[in-house]
């Protein structure tokens, strides 16, 4: 083998191997969870909620969002990050109702992961309507997951975030009170 065709063999072996590496930034994931009733709101039954990720945000796409807020302002940050579409939350029996993830982060941890995911603040019950409050504009879901993605997570319906210069998205407060996820699992 001359050295041209093994120039070209290294290159495809390296490019193989940084696939298999980075596969879990494009693998789809499922998860279902269990969402606590709302007794303020008269129900008494858990909620069964399937999320699916088709795609993590990278730290190359917040740095863009950071970018987009300095140089063209608040309105075009909140249509780049409504434009990017990672996945989608649906309640099952919830008449149809599919809410659009517009980021997803998944953090290692000791034991496991963290999951954050951002979505348009809203209401996925046609009976009620969620009061919007500007200053906290965004759902922001967050799954705590083990080495057998198994855990629990919280809904914060009117929630805000903030993008790091690490490439990272944070949650930095939120109005209305959390609603617990329990039986978070990975579908197989």
């Amino acid at each position: 083998m001359n050295k041209h065709n093994r120039a070209h063999l290294s290159a495809w072996v390296a490019v193989a191997i940084f696939l298999c590496l980075c596969t879990g930034l494009w693998a789809k994931e499922e998860f279902q969870a269990r969402l606590f009733p709302d007794l303020a709101q008269g129900s008494q039954k858990a909620t069964k909620l399937i999320i699916s990720i088709d795609s993590y945000t990278n730290s190359e796409e917040v740095l863009q969002l950071i970018q987009t807020f300095n140089n063209r302002g608040y309105e075009q940050f909140r249509a780049t990050l409504h434009a990017m579409n990672k996945g989608t939350l649906r309640p099952t029996g919830g008449r149809g109702v599919q809410i659009i993830l517009h980021a997803a982060q998944s953090t290692p941890t000791d034991k496991g992961r963290n999951i954050i995911l951002v979505a348009e603040s809203q209401s996925w019950s046609l009976d009620s309507r969620l009061r919007y409050d500007g200053r906290f504009p965004l759902m922001v879901i967050e799954l705590s997951l083990n080495e057998k993605g198994k855990g629990k997570g919280n809904i914060y319906l009117s929630a805000d975030i903030k993008l790091t210069g690490q490439g990272t998205i944070e949650m930095t407060g939120y109005s209305s009170p959390q609603r617990q996820l329990f039986g978070v699992a990975v579908m197989k």
